[in-house]
């Protein structure tokens, strides 16, 4: 079993850190061949297909619970039937909204987009978004069916020969423009479903990998199960979507698009991180039926350790922005990099909560994660039109990263209420200094990016000495802080078993 939650861990790492790299250089090449604006565009279409996941978003958390609990008991059946119903779910719910949708695009894109002729070419790409997006979802179910059967590593290898096809085809329809894109996307969810059906039926080794006998009893337990888990996944659209909106209608497109490359290089970097903690899923659910351990004790555990990994990977971005905005759009643009370190303030504290979030799912309790997803939702809304309305698109970015704050913040007391845990359990020998050398680094380099700001001539041997400095930083805090040092001895003895 730990080899086992190792290799996933590391192959889900592997695949972030692949396909991050790989809408790092394809949204480089977005915005040199059709701009920023264009960009802006297809951010806008691509958000407004997410309004078809409310068919299923909660299926998938469903899938992982059930799955993992089929497996553990070895009811192949069981599984087979799960993956029939979560398809039947997605599939026809699913093409409903996105009907609805579609009768909805041309008067949703005018008001969204001031620019007629920008709303018309958003008009004419959204119905190959929706197909791509629609197939993309039924490959969900597949591909949380292997996180069930703790085949992550599979997945993983999917995704990464996925987003390897993604930039291929998006290479090879450049030319097309916008529609090139919506093209490309579609090649990829293709891709995404065959191969995500192929490794089920390797895995299952036969092609029947459905069971079309009804189980009631299981159906409105599944339904049941993933009911709960919809109602605070649908809260999700008032997330990156409202903040997208609020951001083409208080600011611009231009902003949009900073915003969505802004946005994906944190949550990709963020995903490294939380990747790697969601393969615990099936181990919490072995440990809470086989009673062979205490899931609290796994979650002191994940806490430690993402408070550890994620500092210095996330603000890695924090102190580099500027730089990433020179090497990624070819000069230092304010919105994008002032983007960067709010989301990445607000996506850290939120990255916090991963561990009491993962491990409602894990236990079946799940109230908590709806109270926090709505408390997002909500606060998003109403401090997106308040900052919206005084900052524009600032006050858009840092509304979100507030709300993610607020929410994490709530769900971890309820998690810690709950569970009588003592939020001292969570301190690590050597924490205090840590997080003041990250407080003085941050203050050191927010004053030494503003200057490079107003003259970027030597920016080389500024990063040349911004990279002494991360890298003295990281030596530091390993040798000062034993807890470090105590998880490094544990993985190795983690990997070798």
């Amino acid at each position: 079993m730990h080899s086992r939650l190792f290799i996933n861990a590391i192959s889900s790492v592997g695949q972030v850190i692949i396909s991050g790299l790989t809408y790092f250089l394809l949204y480089g090449i977005w915005v040199r061949e059709l701009g920023v604006k264009q960009l802006g565009v297809w951010s806008i279409v691509w958000t407004t297909t997410y309004f078809a996941a409310m068919a299923n978003s909660g299926v998938p958390v469903g899938i992982v619970k059930f799955i993992a609990e089929a497996n553990i008991n070895s009811e192949i059946n069981k599984a087979r039937s799960i993956i029939t119903m979560s398809i039947g779910i997605t599939a026809i719910i699913n093409l409903l909204i996105c009907f609805v949708l579609y009768l909805n695009a041309s008067w949703l894109f005018q008001f969204l987009i001031s620019s007629s002729t920008d709303a018309a070419t958003a008009i004419e790409i959204f119905p190959i978004a929706l197909i791509s997006f629609w197939i993309l979802n039924i490959s969900n179910v597949f591909i949380f069916t292997l996180d069930g059967f703790q085949l992550n590593y599979l997945r993983s290898i999917l995704n990464i020969t996925a987003s390897l096809c993604l930039f291929i085809s998006s290479y090879f329809f450049l030319n097309k423009g916008l529609l090139g894109i919506a093209i490309a996307h579609t090649i990829y969810a293709i891709f995404i479903l065959i191969g995500s059906i192929s490794l089920v039926v390797y895995y299952l080794k036969t092609p029947f990998i459905l069971n079309i006998s009804f189980n009631k009893k299981l159906f409105f337990d599944f339904l049941n199960y993933s009911i709960k888990s919809q109602i605070a996944s649908i809260t999700t659209l008032l997330y990156d979507p409202i903040t997208k909106f609020f951001l083409a209608k208080y600011s611009s497109l231009d902003a949009v698009g900073f915003y969505e490359m802004a946005s994906r290089l944190v949550t990709q970097i963020r995903s490294v991180i939380v990747t790697a903690n969601q393969v615990m899923v099936p181990k919490i659910v072995e440990t809470s039926i086989n009673a062979t351990g205490n899931f609290q004790r796994l979650y002191t555990i994940m806490f430690k350790l993402l408070a550890i990994i994620s500092t210095p990977l996330l603000f890695f971005f924090y102190f580099f922005a500027p730089f990433v905005s020179l090497v990624w759009i070819g000069k230092i643009e304010t919105f994008f990099v002032l983007s960067i370190y709010i989301l990445i303030i607000g996506w850290y504290l939120n990255t916090l909560s991963v561990p009491a979030y993962i491990s409602n799912i894990g236990v079946g309790q799940l109230r908590h994660n709806i109270i926090q997803h709505i408390t997002t939702a909500v606060l998003n809304v109403i401090f997106g039109i308040v900052g919206g309305y005084f900052l524009q698109g600032y006050g858009v970015v840092s509304a979100w990263a507030m709300s993610l704050a607020v929410s994490s913040a709530t769900l971890i007391h309820l998690f810690h209420q709950k569970h009588h845990l003592d939020f001292h359990t969570l301190r690590f020998e050597g924490d205090y200094d840590y997080f003041i050398s990250l407080f003085i680094l941050i203050i050191g380099s927010s004053i030494s990016n503003y200057i490079l700001s107003k003259e970027c001539s030597h920016w080389m041997v500024v990063l040349g000495c911004y990279c002494l400095i991360y890298m003295g930083w990281i030596g530091w805090i390993v040798k000062n802080t034993p807890f470090i040092l105590e998880m490094r001895r544990r993985f190795t003895n983690l990997r070798l078993k």
